[in-house]
Formats: structure tokens, sequence, C-alpha cells
């Protein structure tokens, strides 16, 4: 695809839509490209390729993708925290002039957002938020700053109910939000139409955690629950999927408490060689901060347990677990309660499993979010 590329509508009623994107982060990839196939909108994605999230992997796009690339300055401060500028992206918006412009939640870390969002506004360009929907985190003059940003934009894309009624109760009008929810990439949801889990013959709960080990995934707490159960003589086995920080630390405390036979420690895995693990799993378990790997569970028809104080503790996915449906909730930073959530869900499994994968194909498949994106940016449009 050529770095450079004129974006004019080759259909003069189709609104041109510019998404203010990072990167092209590789579980949009089937999203973006359904939006981009879709002949109601003109759609480009304005992005760079340095991603400030170090262990993050993007795609290369393909026709119809059409993208604007831009450079991204990334000031990294931890590994969760960092300041994008995106050079390019306001000389961009100044010469193409969208119908409907796109920006990314109100989120202090992309600095460049903001110029654009009163550039735009008096450029006449309609502004859209692609958002969580949340307000704290920043202090006061954070959360005054983003509801003001809320108000006075056009539209906006909250990923659910929750930030959606959050936003409303604080005097955003409802008429311009629209819920959109999450997906992951189409190869992720294979195993909820033709990979089935494999028929057990025993009763051991196989527990799965896929994902990155950071400290504020608590995985401390899936350890200690496994200890427990061990030394109830209850059968369980605990897989691993990942690496981070935190892993050495995790193979430590494993060693220390002598659970070698019960938990295992797999790396990093995609696609195909993540499948066995999605197979073979009962219960999904995210110690804490439930994000994107709860579809993912679900999608395979895997229940997630998680911990309680979800809204101060979780991404927005978090409203997919549903206790008794799709899931459960363990007390706040409670081993025990982890422990005990466990086995009462393990009898319970096959009839959460086939919830988990209604609400998969009615609301987190790339089909479902992309007509979700595409009705709000048209309603945004003509507003």
């Amino acid at each position: 695809m050529p770095e450079e590329q004129v974006l004019k509508s080759d259909v003069p009623d189709r609104p041109m839509v510019v998404l203010q994107y990072l990167t092209l982060i590789h579980y949009r990839e089937s999203v973006f490209n359904l939006i981009a196939s879709d002949s109601r909108i003109d759609f480009t994605i304005c992005c760079g390729r340095k991603s400030p999230y170090q262990k993050m992997r993007n795609f290369e796009p393909k026709p119809p993708l059409k993208i604007k690339w831009v450079k991204n300055f990334v000031v990294n401060i931890t590994q969760m925290h960092f300041l994008v500028w995106q050079w390019g992206a306001i000389a961009n918006l100044i010469r193409t002039r969208p119908n409907v412009l796109i920006l990314l939640g109100a989120d202090p870390h992309i600095v460049s957002s903001f110029p654009l969002f009163i550039l735009a506004k008096l450029l006449g360009v309609k502004v859209c938020w692609w958002s969580h929907a949340t307000l704290t985190g920043q202090g006061f003059l954070g959360r005054w700053l983003r509801l003001f940003l809320y108000k006075h934009a056009d539209g906006i894309l909250a990923y659910d109910e929750v930030g959606r009624s959050r936003l409303e109760q604080s005097g955003v009008k409802a008429s311009t939000m629209t819920t959109i929810w999450n997906c992951l990439n189409d190869a992720d949801y294979k195993l909820s139409s033709a990979d089935p889990q494999v028929a057990k013959t025993d009763q051991t709960i196989r527990v799965l955690y896929v994902g990155r080990l950071y400290r504020d995934k608590k995985m401390h707490l899936l350890i200690e629950a496994a200890a427990i159960l061990k030394n109830r003589n209850v059968p369980i086995l605990v897989d691993i999927v990942g690496d981070g920080p935190e892993l050495a630390n995790a193979k430590d405390t494993v060693a220390t408490l002598r659970l070698d036979d019960v938990i295992r420690f797999h790396g990093a895995k995609y696609d195909d060689d993540l499948t066995q693990f999605l197979r073979n799993a009962d219960i999904g378990v995210i110690p804490s901060w439930a994000g994107l790997s709860a579809i993912q569970y679900m999608a395979a028809g895997i229940p997630v347990i998680t911990e309680e104080n979800r809204g101060t503790n979780h991404p927005p996915e978090v409203s997919a677990i549903i206790e008794d449906e799709t899931g459960a909730f363990f007390d706040f930073e409670s081993a025990e309660s982890l422990a005990n959530t466990v086995e009462a869900t393990f009898p319970k499994v096959k009839s959460l499993s086939n919830s988990c994968l209604k609400l998969v194909r009615e609301r987190f498949t790339p089909e479902a979010v992309k007509e979700a994106i595409i009705l709000g940016v048209l309603k945004v449009n003509e507003s």
C-alpha cells in the first residue's frame, strides 16, 4: 500500500470518515477491514507505525483499507503509561476535512487529540470520541476536561452501557451516544462454531489464564487459590499462558508453595498455538483487570471469573461477565473467595458456556461491532 493516498470519497453521498488511531493494532484487523468494506461510509485510518504499547502486535493493511501514515513521537513513562504526539495529524485534518473525525476517548496520553478536537470544531468537522466513557483517573481537573470534551462532541462511541449511562448521568446528551461493545479478530472466534471443547473423562477443574503478567493482574491470588484447592484435595490444573515482568515472581511463588504439579507456565502463545489451551479449559480466571481477554475466553465457550469492585478496577469488557450467566465474581483481594468461586462454578460450566457463546454472537463479534460503529457514525453525520 502506498505511503500517501488522496483521501477523496469516490461516491459523493458517502460521508468521509477519518479514524485518528495510534497504530494498526492486531486485534482490530477484522473490524477495521469490515468497516472499510462497507459501502455506507468512505473510511480512512490516520495512524503511525510506532506503538506506545511495547508488547502489542500490529498488522499490515491490505485494500480496501485506506491508511494515511503519520509519525508517532512516543515518550514511554512506564510500561503502561506514555505520551504520544502524532506529527502530521493536524496537517491531514486541514487537507482532507472529513465529514466525521473519530478520536480515541479523551485520552490524556494522546496529546495531539486535544488540538485536533478544537481544530475540527473550527473547521466544521463533526467529532466523535471512541471511548471507555470513564471520568476518573486524572483528578478533578481531568474529570472536568473529559466531561467538557464529551459534552461538546457531536457523538460518542461507548464500549458498554455502563459507560454510556455514566456519561448520561453526568449531563452528556443520550442522543449523541452509541454503544458499540468490543471485539477481537475473526480468528479468535473459531472455537465458538467449529472446534468444540474436548469431552472430559475426569473431574479435574482446568483453569486457564491468558495474558501479560503485570503486578496489577494480581497473579498471586490465582496461585494462592490453587494452593487452597489443592489442600482441600480438589483436583485442579492451572495453565498460565503469557509472559511479562511478574513471570519470574510467579514461578518462584509456585515453587515455594510446591504447586508445580498444579500450575504450569507456557509463555506467550498466539493464534493456533493458543487454541489447544482454549479447547481444554473449563474456566477462565482473570484475577484483576478483565479486559478483552474476557471476550476471548467467552468466544471459546469458557465462563470467566474475575475480581469484584469492577466499578473502578476493570475496563468496560467486564460488563460481559454476568453472575451465574457467563461467569462469576470473587471478593476483592481474597484468594479464599476465588478458590470458593472456582469450585462453585465448575458444576455449572456447561450451561454457562452456552450463555457465553450466545452473548458473544449478539454483541462481541467483529460484524456486530462494525455495524454498531457505522450506525453511530451515520447518526453523528446526520445530526
